[in-house]
């Protein structure tokens, strides 16, 4: 993590690079980071609000209840998709110039985040206009479960970014595990009208008490926080993991990217 927080300038000018180059030559330019989680929201709405009716607990309507948990996944999803060539889509960069690979991948998910933090406000700011039911005073409470997704985020993109180095089908296998974790995830589902039997293993997900914290501070309800505070040192501890790992595979990253 010292070389994250000892070389901001390299960082700031990798970012800055993967934000121009991810949509180089796209007339729309940023506006896909709210295109995209926009028509999926609307999709996804039609399907369970029409087709397959849901109904969430409480009074706020689907496709509410949907964006406050969509956008919240997709923070996480959209960066670990994204680590998988952080390190050998950069091979030629790094055999030449003396910097941590943990830069790269630090700067693919920040990339990633940031379009989807902004569109997130952009919806947030629709839904707080066309809703009663959320209110301005719960936005500050988004701040731990925005820094707990930001750590998971950061550790299993480590790990990923790693592991395909030497598993070149590790980008594959994680687009399957990222969908499996979408409806393992309180996305599409309000948990709490589940059956115990099916509700307490979701719990278990570390991911269920951000976006179930950022639903509730929203809505008025009081935020899971003693499983917001387990998700918090769960991530603290898999981002030592990652890093360990990262330590230990450093010596031969050069020899198999």
């Amino acid at each position: 993590m010292a070389s994250l927080i000892s070389n901001p300038p390299i960082l700031i000018e990798l970012l800055r690079r993967e934000l121009s180059e991810r949509y180089q030559g796209s007339l729309l330019g940023w506006g896909w980071a709210l295109i995209h989680p926009v028509a999926q929201l609307a999709a996804l709405s039609l399907v369970f609000t029409h087709l397959l009716p849901a109904r969430p607990g409480g009074a706020l309507p689907y496709a509410a209840f949907l964006a406050l948990g969509l956008w919240p996944w997709q923070l996480f999803a959209n960066a670990v998709a994204r680590a998988n060539g952080a390190l050998t889509g950069n091979a030629a960069l790094l055999g030449k110039v003396p910097i941590s690979p943990l830069l790269f991948v630090a700067s693919r998910v920040l990339a990633s985040q940031l379009p989807d933090l902004l569109g997130f406000a952009a919806i947030l700011a629709v839904l707080l206009a066309w809703l009663d039911g959320l209110d301005l005073i719960g936005l500050p409470l988004l701040l731990p479960a925005l820094a707990t997704l930001l750590l998971w985020s950061l550790a299993i993109s480590i790990l990923v970014a790693v592991v395909q180095v030497f598993a070149r089908d590790t980008e594959h296998g994680t687009g399957q595990l990222l969908m499996l974790g979408f409806f393992l995830s309180p996305v599409l589902y309000d948990r709490s009208l589940l059956p115990p039997s099916i509700a307490w293993p979701l719990a278990l997900n570390p991911l269920a008490a951000p976006i179930e914290t950022m639903r509730a501070a929203l809505t008025g309800t009081s935020p899971p926080w003693p499983a917001l505070a387990i998700s918090l040192l769960a991530a603290i501890a898999a981002l030592y993991l990652a890093l360990i790992l990262y330590w230990r595979a450093r010596p031969h990253l050069e020899d198999f990217l």
